[in-house]
């Protein structure tokens, strides 16, 4: 049993009970639109349990409040050929004459309309029909004549590929119907449902995950919560729900799915098992007289879904949960023998990689795996698919059935590395490693197993170092192997922030590259370095060269790791809603491929954009994803970086507290290797008042890194210490970013550069300069404290109307920042700051919500949340919701 994150122990999930409707307030005004104005009938349409019921429903409680008389009808399978079946509840008041008048449709619809009219005492009336295909065909006749006349209107839900009955197609029909589509819930509304149902925020990989497997259907996703609940994976990590292992549904789910398939014929089961073991599968691979004609039926009731795109037409089912339902009950023995066909058909004909890849699946899940050598090569495909629970599983049972080599147990150890189990990986790889030397393997392969291990030891908090020793010494005792070592070398360099080194390293590596792999390969392993050493346009102009190599068909480069790079050096240029697109589609394929290392990277990035933005409350959000991912996925170092990035969030809150509890969090020896440890201990000092040696702490690890080529992040520390609030230690930080304008002319150095020395010599005009730059690029906390900072300027030259606006626009500015307390945006002598309420529905506010949706979100009455932003527009001073939008 799953219990709610920071509650008590023994305070379980109420996930049984009903779950509040999410994502349909579209629909729903729609309806009630038509309703109250021209529109006679509404049919909601939708695929079972998407929540047509829930709509119609919404709409009937909301017309009810409105005085409407609602009357409710239900079909049912086992009451459509009773007369009446479906109205008689309406009704029962008017049994005698209903039932006598019966046989006589002029004189039902005359008692049925009396009937009405008694109950309604002349308020509006609206009838809702749940399953109206179901519904007798003597309630049909009548509910059109009614809905026809104007005695009432209807609201009705119609099953997934059921007709409307004949007798309500004139209404259906009419131009004064309307029809209701009623879609599946988007990745947001899911994550939106879930925190509401689970009472705390849930990782957005999982609400990814568990939007996938539900396909957006909210009854799905109750069951498969249910279900996770219940198996013990839904858990809450560092206050965060995440899954662990796959979600699974509950019987309940398994049932509802059965009943659709009690109906089916042999030859439609037949091929609904086949699929369910062993989808997709070509239309040819249906071998069994009468397939055709089934695998019809099937596509007539929506059971499967037919794929066109390809030169071979392929089936497969219309929804994960099919599968496991129809799994569930074939026997053991038949499964073995069906997989066993369709391995042996497949194979006795001509196949290529693709299907290899099915055949050694399909007798791996048959109990009859194949040769250990085509397991091999068949996770070799998988993993290049992209499948790497497939192709973990392959290798296993490769090593496992006696492929103990060295390049198996490499391939082994790099998917267990991408799946986050690195413990594992490094076990292997190790393994590998010895079996590579006693086999006596070529240098290429010992280079590559040793490269893999020191990717694995870089995922380690402390590790970084060990596995450039690694690589350092794998190094000289392989110097044919030199480039392929040195550009892994680069990569931990730049980890380690030593930027002239890792250009280096690349450059005496990747001067030879001729071919286009080659190149492209140059340009992934130049990217980085070139950013940190303040060549930002070369960085991204490299890492987009690789990014386009990589999406290109047949390319070996995997698109998501170059996307990685691009978005890393996006970040550093300031090209934030770039690196955002990039981000984003990056993660969502991440998580689709189960590649937990990407998906970790593309959580921490997001945090950096979105406080890069100063999205603060956001930017804890990913953060937060991210530490509570790397403890159950790894790799651990993203965890104590996330942690540093989330003290300083915390900080730049004005919550000092809370921000070292978050520090002390981050494992010992960390700041030896990484700027982020001294970023947060400073402002943590500034949190505190302490703007002085929050400065001095910066200025030392400057004097760290800086010599080392690093010029990218000393610009970004130096800029930090603008930010403070001391003028003495601004000075010093502007002085320091003219030197390093000087060995580079990347414009991100260019932009802080000049916001220091306009805050270190009070110019109002450059600090306005500033902030016009930097609400460009979308940093929108740094525009509004140099807006605060020039409003500071002009009122100390006595020029109080330049003062106002400048305030104002700060004030502006940092309403869209979810809660930023930071030193310069102090710039009001006695203001009171806005409470932790006001900061929420401001934020909401500036983001476009209307006062009823952040009501409804935040469970106000919109009369609280208007209260709350008349509160805030003065605190601030400004005159509206539209100076919060920016």
């Amino acid at each position: 049993m799953a219990l709610v994150p920071g509650g008590p122990a023994d305070q379980p999930l109420a996930l049984d009970e009903s779950w509040p409707l999410v994502g349909r307030d579209p629909v729903i005004e729609r309806a009630l639109a038509g309703l109250r104005g021209s529109t006679r009938s509404v049919f909601a349409y939708g695929p079972s349990g998407i929540g047509k019921s829930r709509v119609v429903h919404a709409v009937a409680e909301r017309l009810a409040d409105d005085g409407w008389l609602v009357l409710t009808a239900s079909g049912n399978p086992a009451l459509s050929a009773v007369p009446l079946g479906a109205l008689a509840p309406v009704l029962a008041r008017e049994p005698a004459s209903m039932v006598s008048a019966a046989s006589d449709p002029v004189a039902l619809y005359a008692a049925a309309d009396a009937a009405v009219r008694r109950l309604a005492d002349g308020r509006p009336v609206l009838l809702v029909v749940d399953d109206v295909s179901v519904v007798d065909s003597v309630s049909v006749t009548l509910i059109a004549q009614l809905a026809q006349s104007g005695r009432l209107r209807l609201a009705a839900t119609v099953r997934e590929s059921d007709p409307v009955p004949d007798g309500l197609h004139p209404v259906a029909a009419s131009a004064d119907a309307l029809r209701l589509d009623v879609g599946p819930l988007d990745v947001d509304e899911v994550s939106e449902l879930l925190t509401r149902v689970l009472g705390g925020p849930v990782a957005h990989r999982d609400a990814v995950e568990l939007h996938r497997a539900a396909h957006g259907n909210p009854l799905f996703l109750r069951e498969l919560a249910i279900g996770a609940a219940e198996a013990g994976s839904l858990v809450a990590v560092d206050g965060l729900w995440q899954l662990v292992g796959e979600p699974v549904g509950t019987p309940a789910l398994r049932d509802l799915i059965r009943a659709r398939l009690r109906v089916l014929g042999d030859d439609e089961r037949d091929a609904l098992e086949r699929l369910a073991l062993c989808e997709p599968l070509a239309f040819d691979e249906f071998a069994r007289p009468g397939a055709a004609e089934a695998l019809a039926a099937l596509e007539m009731r929506g059971l499967i879904r037919v794929d066109e795109s390809t030169a071979r037409m392929r089936v497969a089912l219309a929804h994960p949960h099919y599968a496991a339902a129809v799994r569930d009950q074939i026997p053991r023995i038949r499964a073995m023998s069906l997989l066993l066909e369709q391995a042996d058909l497949v194979a006795s004909r001509r196949m290529d990689a693709g299907d290899e890849l099915r055949v050694a699946i399909w007798r791996l899940d048959a109990g009859r795996p194949s040769d250990p050598e085509l397991l091999s090569r068949s996770a070799a495909l998988a993993q290049l698919a992209h499948d790497r629970r497939t192709a973990e599983r392959l290798a296993a049972a490769a090593v496992e059935a006696g492929a103990d080599d060295a390049p198996t147990l490499l391939l082994h150890g790099e998917v267990l590395w991408s799946l986050g189990r690195a413990q594992d990986a490094l076990a292997t790889l190790t393994r590998a490693d010895a079996r590579a030397r006693a086999e006596g393997a070529p240098d290429e392969l010992l280079a590559a197993i040793g490269r893999a291990r020191a990717d694995v030891l870089g995922g380690d908090p402390l590790g970084t170092t060990r596995g450039l020793e690694l690589l350092e010494a794998l190094e000289a005792a392989l110097p044919t192997q030199a480039a392929a070592i040195g550009l892994s070398k680069a990569v931990l360099l730049v980890n380690l922030e030593y930027g002239r080194d890792a250009l280096e390293t690349v450059e005496a590596c990747a001067g030879s590259a001729a071919g286009a792999f080659e190149r492209a390969v140059a340009d992934l392993s130049f990217a980085m370095p070139l950013s940190l050493v303040g060549r930002g346009e070369e960085a991204v102009a490299a890492a987009q060269r690789a990014v386009d190599f990589a999406a290109a068909p047949g390319s070996v480069i995997p698109q998501r790791r170059a996307e990685i790079v691009l978005a890393h050096v996006l970040i550093a240029a300031d090209r934030l809603e770039e690196a955002r697109a990039t981000v984003i589609e990056s993660l969502h394929a991440a998580i689709r491929d189960d590649d937990e290392l990407t998906a970790r990277l593309d959580e921490f990035m997001m945090g950096r954009i979105f406080w890069q933005v100063g999205r603060l409350d956001t930017a804890t959000r990913w953060f937060r994803d991210t530490i509570s991912g790397a403890e159950l996925h790894g790799p651990k170092s993203l965890r104590e970086f996330a942690l540093c990035f989330q003290a300083v969030v915390a900080a730049e809150q004005g919550d000092a507290a809370t921000a070292r509890a978050l520090r002390a969090r981050v494992v010992p020896g960390l700041e030896r290797d990484s700027s982020a440890t001294v970023l947060a201990d400073a402002w943590i000092d500034a949190a505190e008042g302490s703007a002085d040696a929050a400065a001095a702490r910066i200025f030392a690890r400057v004097d760290e890194v800086a010599p080392r080529g690093a010029v990218t992040v000393a610009a970004t520390l130096l800029h930090h210490v603008v930010r403070f609030g001391s003028r003495t230690a601004t000075a010093e930080a502007a002085d320091r970013l003219a030197a390093l304008s000087e060995q580079s002319d990347a414009p991100e150095v260019a932009r802080r550069h000049a916001h220091a020395r306009a805050e270190a010599d009070g110019d109002a005009e450059g600090l306005r300069r500033s902030a016009d730059e930097w609400e460009r690029t979308g940093s929108l906390l740094f525009a509004a404290e140099a807006s605060a900072s020039a409003g500071q300027a002009a009122r100390a030259a006595g020029r109080g109307r330049e003062a106002t606006a400048d305030l104002q626009r700060a004030a502006t500015l940092a309403a869209a920042c979810e809660g930023a307390r930071t030193p310069l945006l102090r710039f009001s002598d006695g203001a009171e700051p806005l409470t932790p309420r006001e900061r929420e529905i401001a934020s909401l506010a500036a983001q476009g919500l209307s006062s009823n949706e952040i009501a409804a979100r935040l469970y106000l009455s919109p009369r609280t949340v208007n209260n709350h932003l008349q509160s805030t527009y003065a605190k601030l001073g400004i005159r509206g919701r539209h100076e919060l939008a920016v």
